[in-house]
């Protein structure tokens, strides 16, 4: 879980694995001061929190070679334009992500990359699941900003 989440943050392998290391390292030393009643939550919140400081340190341009991650198969109707733009809205998105506060990046990845609800963010996060909420709406709003995407139009009721 922890390498999943990590891996889709970061889209790169050595550096996925650094992460997830960390934050193994990390939890053994929190379980020698308390008990930990959610592993798997603790470890996606270590994982998270260090791909998002690691992102945050890579070079602008780092996010663009990504040699070592592994293609899935190509299909035969799949474009090299189209993998071309695949790579820089994931490369874009990440360093949108590098630009959002430590809770909102932290809430985003979890709910989005780490597949965690609101009620299990804000136990991992040891916060309300209000704050987990308003976290993932101001965390898509700034994302939207910073990606220059338009937002999208409410209906209104009866419409």
């Amino acid at each position: 879980m922890a390498f999943d989440t990590a891996w889709r943050l970061l889209g790169h392998a050595a550096d996925t694995e650094d992460v997830v290391q960390e934050a193994l390292f990390d939890a053994f030393r929190l379980h020698g001061r308390q008990p930990v009643a959610n592993w798997g939550g603790l470890l996606r919140r270590l994982a998270t929190r260090r791909a998002i400081d690691r992102l945050r340190k890579r070079p602008a341009l780092a996010g663009l070679a990504e040699e070592d991650r592994p293609e899935p198969a190509a299909s035969q109707t799949e474009q090299p334009e189209m993998v071309a733009a695949g790579r820089e809205l994931a490369y874009r998105l990440r360093s949108a992500i590098a630009e959002l506060s430590d809770r909102e990046a932290s809430v985003f990845s979890l709910y989005y990359f780490g597949d965690m609800t609101n009620v299990q963010i804000a136990e991992s996060l040891d916060i309300s699941t209000d704050a987990a909420g308003v976290a993932l709406y101001k965390a898509r709003r700034r994302l939207k900003k910073i990606l220059g995407l338009k937002p999208v139009a409410q209906r209104r009721p009866g419409s």
